[in-house]
């Protein structure tokens, strides 16, 4: 192990970067080659015979932008006597453009220098009819890993693509009969009962005979039926005992559809609405299934400062019974995203939530604005395309061969 990580080290690659400006950052440095001399703004010097033009990245309480300082002979050169252009060749082969204008005793660009400030640079300066031009390395969160050390390693990379995100919010609640479902079977007259033909927990057709009933005033027997196919859940009927008027002596529940009552916290009742639907499981089988909100209680539990949702449920095959708690994941947003990538690919550099693109055996950071996410997925709204390649497993092992290399610049 310890001789395979030695040569994992060696394989980093070598990095350059450009000085700039934002002294708040406090990530980690590596020093500079000769090559890198810094200016009196902190920029990096490029020297062409008597001029000498000094390149930095300036990003305090403003987006990053490239400034560019010019003196000759030793003299400061003014903003409008010289013009400049430059080029940024990116991981992936994408190209900035980058123009400028003057500003005070510089020139800065126009276009923002969006991170990560790690590319190829051709840089060109026109003065007093002389054409500079400069071009180099200036890289930063990036390592090259080859293929087969990456493969050892156990990293493994996917590309990025639209997906369907799932906003949700999650809530517990309790399985009860549906009162829409439940039937009290009474007998027609008081009478003396001389057949009890069901117990609790006994099926039951519709019109099915449940008791034989003789009338207290007819003294002749009648029959006593089932109005609905489902379940006993209460009642029971023993022989030579008196029913009186109007009392049930069964209770019969179709419990092919059920009640899940969840307790919303009050804080969350601005995401909820008849009609939604909400993910609801068992926790002892695998799978959800998908039930409707159909209630929305129009007050609250004292208790626990939370508001009754109520959710209907198919159950033709009687997986949910009542009295069983469930937990739920109430569904806000249901929808497809451009660009999302996988939330167990993030890492954190420096102040950023990152993933790491992968062209070839190169390996670099991007930096990511987010928007909604599920268990699995986070929507990209900006620092990654779809198409582009970007390491899902072990990405923490890429983050720690880029932050050992020191790939990174001064802010």
């Amino acid at each position: 192990m310890k001789r395979f990580v030695a040569g994992y080290r060696l394989l980093a690659a070598l990095v350059l970067s450009v000085g700039c400006g934002d002294a708040t950052h406090s990530h980690d440095k590596h020093e500079h080659t000769p090559q890198e001399e810094r200016g009196a703004h902190g920029g990096r010097v490029l020297v062409d015979g008597d001029l000498v033009a000094e390149l930095k990245v300036y990003e305090e309480g403003t987006p990053p932008r490239f400034r560019v300082y010019l003196s000759k002979n030793g003299s400061a050169v003014a903003a409008t006597a010289y013009e400049v252009s430059a080029r940024l060749h990116r991981l992936g082969g994408v190209k900035d453009d980058i123009s400028f204008r003057p500003a005070a005793d510089f020139q800065e660009s126009l276009q923002e220098i969006h991170e990560p400030h790690s590319f190829h640079i051709e840089l060109s300066i026109s003065e007093n009819g002389r054409s500079h031009s400069w071009s180099f390395d200036s890289y930063e969160g990036r390592t090259t890993i080859p293929a087969d050390v990456a493969q050892r390693a156990g990293i493994r990379s996917e590309t990025v693509a639209s997906r369907v995100i799932k906003t949700t919010v999650p809530v517990r609640g309790k399985i009860v009969p549906s009162e829409h479902r439940i039937a009290h079977i009474i007998p027609r007259f008081a009478g003396m009962v001389r057949e009890g033909r069901k117990h609790i927990g006994d099926t039951v057709e519709k019109g099915e005979v449940l008791a034989i009933v003789e009338s207290n005033q007819s003294l002749q027997p009648f029959e006593v039926r089932s109005q609905i196919a489902g379940t006993v859940i209460n009642g029971h009927l023993i022989v030579g005992e008196y029913v009186p008027e109007n009392q049930w002596v069964y209770v019969v529940a179709d419990l092919s559809e059920v009640w899940a009552d969840f307790y919303l916290p009050l804080s969350e009742r601005g995401s909820v609405k008849v009609g939604q639907s909400v993910e609801v499981s068992t926790g002892v089988d695998s799978g959800w299934l998908v039930g409707s909100v159909s209630y929305i209680a129009p007050y609250a539990d004292e208790k626990t400062q939370s508001q009754l949702v109520r959710v209907v449920i198919p159950n033709p095959e009687g997986r949910f019974v009542p009295g069983m708690f469930v937990s739920g994941n109430l569904i806000i947003a249901n929808g497809a995203v451009k660009t999302a990538v996988r939330k167990s690919a993030l890492q954190t550099f420096r102040q950023w939530k990152v993933v790491f693109g992968h062209v070839g055996d190169i390996y670099e950071i991007r930096p990511l604005a987010l928007g909604r996410s599920d268990d699995d997925w986070i929507e990209v709204v900006s620092g990654i395309e779809p198409g582009d390649s970007y390491v899902t497993e072990n990405s923490y092992t890429v983050k720690a061969d880029i932050l050992k290399s020191g790939a990174s610049h001064d802010h």
